[in-house]
């Protein structure tokens, strides 16, 4: 803040000029101190610093460089605070006061790029995921369809084979029919598989590249897991990046949890009210002992240190949103999440 105040006591007295400075000096360092404030808050806010990505290992190199140019400016203003004590050169430790400032305004504008530069990329590779997942699950809607196709084909004879028992009356005959045709091919068409189609009322294309990963990753794990999507649902009013990341994040848990215990089920809904968009992630799990409060703290997990969940980070982008609520509830043998979504202008 020292340097601010420098730069705009500078930039002021030159216009003023010095013996108003000195006349007046009680209010003009009053106003001055105001004004950095004012600056600051309002720097604050448009750089909107978050600094979540600078924690991945693809910025250790800048943020090493960046401190090397922090630790630069802190020793300029050290030096410009000595030689403010002296008469002869105060006006060169303003100048020096001056430049720090800009430095630092400079690193701003640089982080503020390289977040921006991340996100894009960040949204790319979002984009190229969405198309891979888009043409899988066109694949399998395709397998689908054929597969109702054949089936459509044979019911015919199933319905003929059914008639001609009933004419004879031969009850077991139908009794037999009934359980290995009719029951079986009901079954086959209550599959989780048909869950497919319900992708179809999600509007929003990043999560829906989400939601037909998770179904594919659960059909690798041997997970049965019921989708549900009954009505339409608009995109929803949270930024791509961080959709993904939240959305990803409790996918991922609710199916390595699925894996891991005896049932090995996953339901997964998604609600559109009129006030709110309800996800609903539900799974089986192991019985042991989980604390509430323990899950969301940083790096927390059940699988080893440096293993974490990720609900620590989903809380962190939570805390950025003033309409989104996370619940969780803990079983003997299912972990439920709900989260709840309010629509915008609500």
């Amino acid at each position: 803040m020292s340097s601010s105040e420098t730069f705009f006591s500078v930039i002021i007295s030159s216009v003023t000029g010095d013996e108003f400075v000195d006349r007046y000096w009680g209010l003009f360092y009053i106003f001055i101190n105001i004004i950095s404030l004012i600056f600051i808050l309002k720097t604050i806010d448009y750089f909107k610093f978050n600094f979540k990505y600078f924690k991945k290992v693809d910025f250790k190199d800048k943020i090493v460089q960046l401190n090397f140019y922090l630790l630069f400016i802190h020793l300029l203003l050290n030096v410009s605070h000595w030689l403010s004590n002296m008469k002869n050169l105060n006006s060169f430790s303003s100048m020096i006061a001056t430049i720090c400032f800009l430095m630092f305004m400079s690193i701003l504008f640089y982080l503020q790029s390289i977040r921006e530069k991340y996100e894009k990329e960040e949204q790319i590779k979002q984009k190229e995921q969405e198309q891979l997942q888009l043409q899988k699950y066109t694949d399998e809607i395709v397998n689908l369809y054929n597969e109702i196709r054949g089936f459509r084909h044979d019911y015919g004879g199933m319905l003929a084979s059914f008639q001609s028992a009933i004419h004879t009356g031969d009850i077991k005959e139908v009794e037999r029919i009934y359980q290995e045709v009719l029951v079986n091919a009901n079954l086959q068409l209550r599959s989780d598989k048909y869950t497919y189609f319900d992708l179809n009322n999600v509007g929003d294309s990043a999560l829906r590249s989400v939601m037909t990963q998770t179904l594919f990753k659960a059909r690798d794990y041997n997970i049965e897991l019921t989708f549900e999507v009954k009505d339409f649902v608009k995109p929803l009013p949270i930024k791509l990046l961080d959709l993904v990341r939240m959305t990803s994040v409790l996918l991922n848990n609710a199916i390595e949890g699925a894996a891991e215990s005896y049932q090995k089920t996953m339901n997964v809904s998604l609600v559109d009210l009129d006030t709110e968009t309800i996800l609903v992630i539900q799974n089986s799990r192991k019985k042991r002992q989980l604390d509430l409060e323990m899950i969301y703290q940083t790096d927390f997990s059940t699988k080893g240190e440096g293993r974490g969940l990720g609900l620590s980070n989903i809380k962190e982008i939570i805390n950025n949103y003033e309409g989104i609520i996370l619940d969780t509830n803990i079983e003997d043998e299912y972990f439920t999440q709900v989260m709840r979504v309010r629509k915008e202008g609500l």
